[in-house]
């Protein structure tokens, strides 16, 4: 039996380090769609890896071997993963979840905004990539839907702190003249592009976006008013910047003491905050007084913000998302009617493409027109309502109230 669910960990469950091993780049997640949607146990699925989170949501006979499949690709042990941080949700309880979760009420910085688009990235990736059909297509459009709602009718999105501000509020209050210092910005993917309207306005004396594709690192320096380079010029321009904001993907890490020597050894003060899952850099540069270096988790635990006034926000949002539950429910229960809804039409289809035929064929050997319309109705009424009449004649005494009260209900008549 084909069943609704997702297995993930997010912020709440599970280390940051734990997220870091099961986050799927960009890159990685097609070639763990196929190798999923290829088993004959997984008929949808769609992967969402965020640096909050990492959900597998599906529609498979065997939610189980999701799990195990995606701790094999991460080469981690499936029982620990659950028994530590994993979490499954089916069914209603999926559906629930999702809602939650593009709305924000999931998020780490309770109502942002950017979960958004990397619910429609990884849903789009999915139709590209064709592991999706009716179920997960019809539930997704539904959760972005309640997203608007959510956003539309609550207060959540007027206090809501997306992760760019907080980014910017942070350098603004713990760096001390911040229009004599320079920010580096290493990427400019999907998260670069969210945060970076909002360093716009930021009065600084530099800024430079650098990226392995020019082009990319053109159109994200062109919202921010910044200069850009290749990732190539890395080494050459590190050392003029005092704040680095990394958002990549890497096969190894960019940051580490090599690259940082002379910030170390000249004891300049250097802020890392590092964005990337997994990290470009290299943790044990902490060891060193002069350099600050936070991650996602780090900054959420300085946003604190007007959360009284998005947690009472959040209550509304939730009723909101319970009442859609009750749409979704209804819309599962139409979708469960699809296959006999369509037999029949097919069925009456059926009839009617024969009763016409022989109706032309009527009229071609010269019956009058008013004859054959009059033979074809008396035909097409008596095609359509044989079996039905039948089948109720042979019904046993037992069962023949119900079925009466069934038919009269299905075609609209006076109770019997």
């Amino acid at each position: 039996m084909l069943t609704l669910g997702v297995f993930g960990v997010d912020y709440k469950t599970s280390s940051f380090e734990t997220r870091e091993h099961l986050s799927f780049t960009i890159d990685e997640i097609p070639n763990a769609l196929h190798r999923l949607h290829a088993a004959s146990v997984v008929r949808e699925i769609i992967i969402l890896s965020t640096c909050n989170r990492m959900e597998v949501y599906c529609v498979t006979q065997d939610i189980e071997f999701v799990v195990n499949a995606i701790c094999e690709i991460k080469s981690l042990c499936p029982r620990t993963v659950m028994k530590k941080c994993g979490y499954i949700y089916t069914g209603i309880d999926c559906v629930k979840h999702l809602f939650r979760v593009v709305s924000g009420l999931e998020s780490m910085v309770l109502g942002e905004t950017e979960i958004v688009a990397q619910v429609k990235s990884a849903y789009n990736l999915s139709k590209t990539h064709k592991t999706l059909s009716t179920h997960l297509s019809g539930l997704f459009q539904m959760a972005l839907s309640v997203e608007k709602d959510v956003r539309n009718a609550t207060e959540i999105n007027n206090v809501a702190i997306s992760m760019g501000s907080a980014i910017v509020n942070l350098i603004a209050v713990n760096v001390p003249d911040i229009d004599k210092q320079s920010i580096l910005f290493i990427g400019a993917g999907q998260m670069m592009k969210q945060i970076s309207p909002y360093f716009k306005n930021i009065n600084c004396l530099n800024k430079t976006v650098i990226n392995r594709s020019l082009e990319n690192a053109k159109k994200l320096s062109n919202i921010m008013g910044a200069s850009y380079a290749q990732l190539t010029d890395l080494t050459s321009l590190i050392d003029n910047y005092s704040i680095i904001i990394a958002c990549c993907y890497s096969n190894s890490t960019l940051l580490d003491s090599s690259l940082l020597h002379n910030a170390i050894t000249s004891g300049k003060s250097l802020l890392i905050i590092d964005l990337s899952m997994p990290l470009v850099t290299n943790l044990n540069l902490r060891i060193h007084d002069n350099i600050h270096i936070l991650t996602i988790d780090d900054i959420a635990k300085l946003v604190d913000v007007g959360i009284e006034k998005r947690k009472f926000a959040a209550i509304h949002a939730t009723n909101i998302i319970n009442d859609k539950l009750i749409e979704y429910q209804n819309w599962e229960r139409k979708r469960g009617l699809s296959p006999l809804i369509k037999a029949l039409r097919d069925n009456a289809e059926s009839v009617r493409t024969e009763i016409v035929s022989l109706a032309q064929k009527q009229l071609q050997n010269g019956s009058s027109v008013d004859s054959v319309i009059h033979e074809l109705s008396i035909k097409l009424t008596n095609k359509l309502l044989h079996a039905p009449t039948s089948n109720l004649c042979s019904i046993q005494d037992n069962g023949q109230h119900e079925l009466v009260n069934l038919v009269c209900y299905l075609y609209n008549l006076e109770p019997v």
